[in-house]
C-alpha cells in the first residue's frame, strides 16, 4: 500500500535527522495565525504555511494547486461552484452555503465558492490552520481557515517581470510587480498577471479545448505611516476571469448517451452541444489601521467585497440539447473588525474586539427545459428513451440578506516560562431572510405551464412554487488550551474549542414538497456545530536544523449540513446529522546538508458518520428505504474523505562557479482512495493516486534573474474531482476531471 511507503519514509526522515552529526539552522517561520507575529513553532494549531518562495517555485497559482500539497484539503472543481473540504468537511454545491473552510485575504473573509477563483497572485505567504478557528477568524471556519497574505509595500524600489510559456498543454502567463516608496511615510506596490490557460478536454461538438481560462488581474497596495505610532494599508483588488466550457464529462453510458454512441469514458474527451462559459468579475477593497501604543495595539479592518458572476451551464454535459442554464450571481459585502491585542510577553497577554459583516446574494437563474423519456425510465429503445415529453421555460429567483454581529477575545495567562494557557470566547448573533421562487413556463413565453405538463415534471419533483423566510440565531463558542514547554525546543500543547456555520436558506430546490428530500421541508437548514479536540508537538531538533510538527485530532460534528444531486435536475439540501472525524498530522522539514533540503507532510483521516438516516440514495441502491426514497449512512464514510494524503519534496542546490545557483526539486504528492460523490455510488470511487512534480532552475547569487522548467502531474494521473448521476438522463455517472501533464518555461527579472 502506498501509505505505508510514506510512513516508512517519514519515519526514515525522523531517523535520519536524528543520527545527523552537523547540525544546520533552518529559516523560522512566522505566522500571525493567532492575529500576532509569532513563532510556527509556538502556535497551538495544526498549521500549514507556505512561503512566497515556495508558491513561486511550486508553480502554485491557485487553491485547487495549494491543496495538493497540504494534508487533509481539497478543492474540487463541480459541475456549479468550487468545493473545499478540510479533514472531509465540506459543504457540497449551493449558493445558500457558506463555505466550511473559512477563507480570508489579508483579514477579510471570503465565503463564497467563486470568491476561490479570485486573484493568487504576489502573495507573502499562505497559512492554512486546520480544525474550527472560531475565535479569531470567526463562526465559518468550522473546518478551518485559510489565510492569504498579500505582499506590501517595501522601503527601496524594487521591481519583478516574468513570463511562463506552456511547452506542453499550452499557457501563456506574465507577472509584474513595482514597489517602493513615495515619500518618507507613503509606500506603494502593484502587482499585475495576465493568464491564459489552455484548456484540456477536448469537446468534438464544438471542436474546441475546454476548461481553460483567460485571467486579468491588478492589486494596489498603498502604505502610509506617518509616525511610529500609526500604519495604515488600502488595498485594492480586481480579477476578470473568463472559462471556457467545463472539465466534466460522462464516465458511465446513460440512457441518451449510449444512443448517441458518443465517448463514455474517463479521458480527456468530452460531449457537450452548449457554448458553456463562467465569466466572473471580482473586486475586494481593504483598509487595515494600527495604532500602537504602550498598552497595545488597535487595530482596524475594513473591507468592501463584491463579485457578478455569470455563466453557461449543461446539465446533461452530453451532445443533447435537454437544457442549457444561465444563471446570474451577484455578492456584495461590507465588514468592520475592531481588535485590541496587548504587547505579548507578559503574565496576561490578551486580544478582544468586536466585528460586523452584512451581506446580499441574489442568484437568477433561467433555462429551457426539454425533457425526453430519458430522464424517467431507461429503454432498450433509443427512439423512445430520446421521445420528448415536455418542452418548457424554467425561471428560478433567489435572493439571500445577512448580518452577522460578534464579540471576541481571547487570553493567555503564562505561569511560568514553561507553562501557558489560552481562554478564549466569541459570542455571534446573526439573521438572515431567504427568498425563493421557481416557475415554469410554456416555452418561450410567460404563460404558466400546461397542466399536462407540470403533472410529468412533478414526477421529477420540479414544481412551480415561490417560498421565504426569516431566522435568526446566536451561539456562544469557547475555546481553552494548555501549553507546556518541555524543552527549549519542544513546545507541546492540548485543545478544545468549540465551532459553528451559519444556517441559511436553500437556493437551489426544484419544488415546496414536504417530506425528508422535499425543497419545502428543506428551505432552511440550520446551524451546524463542532466539538473538536486536538494534542500537538511543536518541534526545534538538530540544533535548528529541522523541524517536526505533530498533531492528532478529534471532531464531532452536529447538524451537518449537505447539498447532494438527487439524481435528476436539483439538490436535496438538509441537515444530515452527525459525523466523526478523527485523525492525525504530521509535517517536517531537515536541512540535510547545505544543499539538500527535505520536507514531508502526512495527513491521516477516519471519518464517519454517526447519524446520518435519511442521506440520498445512489441510482439501484439496495439499501433504499421504499417508503421514504432515502438511505441509512450510520456508520459510513463521506465524499472527499481519503484516509492517507501526503506530499514529500526534495530540493538540491549547487553552486555553477562563484555566480549561479542550480535548483532541482521534486515534489510526490499522495492522495488515498474516496468517493467523490455524497450519495457514495460505487461509481464515485477514485482509486488512489501518486502525481509527481519536478523542475529545474538556475538563477544568479543575487537573485536578479531565474530561468525554470517545471512539469506538473508527470505521472499523468486522471483524477476525478466531483461527481454525480447524469443530470435529466437515467442511468449515466459524471466527473470533473483535474488536469493531465504540463510542462512550461518561465523566466524572470527582478531590480
Amino acid at each position: 500500500m502506498m501509505h505505508r511507503h510514506l510512513l516508512a519514509l517519514a519515519v526514515a526522515l525522523v531517523s535520519a535527522m536524528a543520527a545527523a552529526e552537523t547540525p544546520r539552522v533552518l529559516e523560522e517561520i512566522i505566522v500571525t495565525a493567532q492575529k500576532r507575529a509569532q513563532s510556527l513553532s509556538d502556535v497551538p494549531v495544526s498549521v500549514t504555511a507556505v512561503s512566497a518562495e515556495k508558491l513561486s517555485e511550486a508553480g502554485i497559482e491557485n487553491l485547487a494547486d495549494l491543496s495538493e500539497y497540504v494534508p487533509n484539503l481539497k478543492l474540487a472543481e463541480g459541475g456549479l461552484v468550487p468545493n473545499i473540504y478540510m479533514r472531509g468537511i465540506g459543504s457540497g454545491s449551493n449558493q445558500g452555503f457558506e463555505l466550511s473552510v473559512g477563507i480570508f485575504a489579508d483579514g477579510i473573509h471570503l465565503g463564497r465558492p467563486h470568491q476561490t477563483r479570485t486573484a493568487f497572485m504576489d502573495v507573502q505567504r499562505v497559512e492554512v490552520l486546520r480544525g474550527p478557528q472560531s475565535i479569531l477568524f470567526g463562526k465559518n471556519a468550522i473546518a478551518g481557515a485559510i489565510s492569504v497574505v498579500s505582499a506590501q509595500p517595501g522601503d527601496e524600489f524594487a521591481g519583478m517581470v516574468s513570463a511562463g510559456y506552456g511547452l506542453e498543454l499550452d499557457k501563456v502567463e506574465t507577472d509584474a510587480v513595482l514597489s517602493g516608496p513615495l515619500s518618507d511615510t507613503v509606500g506603494a506596490r502593484l502587482a499585475l498577471r495576465y493568464r491564459d490557460q489552455e484548456g484540456y478536454m477536448y469537446n468534438p461538438e464544438l471542436d474546441r479545448l475546454e476548461g481553460g481560462a483567460v485571467e486579468a488581474s491588478g492589486r494596489m497596495v498603498l502604505s502610509w505611516t506617518p509616525k511610529d505610532l500609526l500604519d495604515a494599508s488600502l488595498k485594492f483588488e480586481k480579477t476578470d476571469r473568463e472559462q471556457t466550457g467545463r472539465t466534466l464529462q460522462v464516465t458511465q453510458p446513460s440512457a441518451l448517451t449510449r444512443c448517441s454512441g458518443e465517448n463514455t469514458r474517463a479521458d480527456y474527451v468530452r460531449h457537450s452541444d452548449i457554448d458553456e462559459r463562467i465569466v466572473l468579475d471580482a473586486m475586494n477593497t481593504t483598509l487595515n489601521v494600527n495604532v500602537h501604543a504602550a498598552a497595545g495595539t488597535l487595530s482596524s479592518i475594513s473591507g468592501y467585497t463584491r463579485f457578478d458572476n455569470d455563466e453557461y451551464f449543461d446539465p446533461d454535459s452530453s451532445s443533447w440539447d435537454t437544457s442549457v442554464f444561465h444563471s446570474i450571481e451577484d455578492y456584495r459585502q461590507l465588514s468592520q473588525e475592531l481588535r485590541f491585542t496587548s504587547p505579548g510577553g507578559e503574565l496576561i497577554d490578551y486580544i478582544g474586539g468586536i466585528f460586523y459583516q452584512q451581506s446580499e446574494l441574489t442568484f437568477d437563474e433561467s433555462a429551457p427545459l426539454k425533457v425526453r423519456n430519458a430522464a424517467v425510465q431507461d429503454t432498450d429503445s433509443c427512439e423512445l428513451n430520446s421521445q420528448v415529453l415536455v418542452e418548457s421555460d424554467l425561471d428560478r429567483d433567489y435572493l439571500l440578506d445577512s448580518q452577522a454581529w460578534s464579540a471576541f477575545t481571547q487570553i493567555t495567562i503564562n505561569f511560568s516560562e514553561r507553562w501557558r494557557s489560552t481562554l478564549g470566547l466569541r459570542y455571534v448573533f446573526e439573521t438572515k431572510e431567504g427568498y425563493r421562487e421557481f416557475n415554469l413556463y410554456e416555452r418561450d413565453t410567460r404563460m404558466p405551464i400546461n397542466p399536462l405538463s407540470g403533472l410529468v415534471l412533478s414526477q421529477l419533483n420540479v414544481d412551480s412554487h415561490q417560498l421565504e423566510g426569516e431566522r435568526s440565531s446566536e451561539v456562544v463558542l469557547p475555546l481553552v488550551n494548555l501549553q507546556w514547554d518541555a524543552s527549549e525546543n519542544i513546545m507541546t500543547y492540548v485543545a478544545y474549542t468549540e465551532g459553528a456555520k451559519s444556517g441559511g436558506y436553500d437556493a437551489r430546490g426544484n419544488n415546496a414538497n414536504d417530506g425528508p428530500t422535499g425543497g419545502g421541508t428543506n428551505f432552511e437548514f440550520e446551524d451546524e456545530l463542532a466539538d473538536a479536540w486536538e494534542v500537538g508537538a511543536k518541534m526545534r531538533l538538530l540544533d535548528g536544523s529541522a523541524d517536526l510538527n505533530i498533531a492528532v485530532y478529534r471532531v464531532e460534528y452536529s447538524n451537518m449540513q449537505v447539498s447532494v444531486f438527487d439524481g435528476v435536475a436539483g439538490f436535496n439540501v438538509t441537515n444530515a446529522g452527525s459525523a466523526l472525524t478523527q485523525g492525525a498530522e504530521l509535517d517536517g522539514r531537515w536541512l540535510a546538508t547545505d544543499w539538500l533540503m527535505l520536507t514531508a507532510a502526512v495527513g491521516y483521516l477516519d471519518f464517519e458518520w454517526l447519524s446520518y438516516e435519511q442521506g440520498p440514495c445512489y441510482p439501484g441502491s439496495p439499501e433504499e428505504d421504499p417508503d421514504t426514497g432515502t438511505c441509512s449512512f450510520n456508520g459510513k464514510v463521506n465524499q472527499q474523505t481519503p484516509r492517507w494524503t501526503s506530499s514529500l519534496s526534495s530540493t538540491i542546490t549547487l553552486p555553477v562557479g562563484s555566480r549561479h545557483t542550480l535548483e532541482f526539486a521534486v515534489d510526490v504528492n499522495y492522495r488515498d482512495e474516496h468517493y467523490i460523490a455524497g450519495d457514495l455510488d460505487p461509481r464515485s470511487l477514485q482509486e488512489a493516486l501518486t502525481k509527481y512534480h519536478a523542475r529545474v532552475r538556475v538563477f544568479d547569487n543575487d537573485n536578479t534573474w531565474w530561468l525554470t522548467l517545471a512539469g506538473k502531474n508527470l505521472s499523468e494521473e486522471m483524477g476525478q474531482g466531483l461527481g454525480a448521476a447524469t443530470g435529466l438522463d437515467v442511468g449515466g455517472y459524471r466527473s470533473s476531471t483535474e488536469p493531465p501533464r504540463s510542462v512550461y518555461l518561465e523566466a524572470g527579472l527582478r531590480f
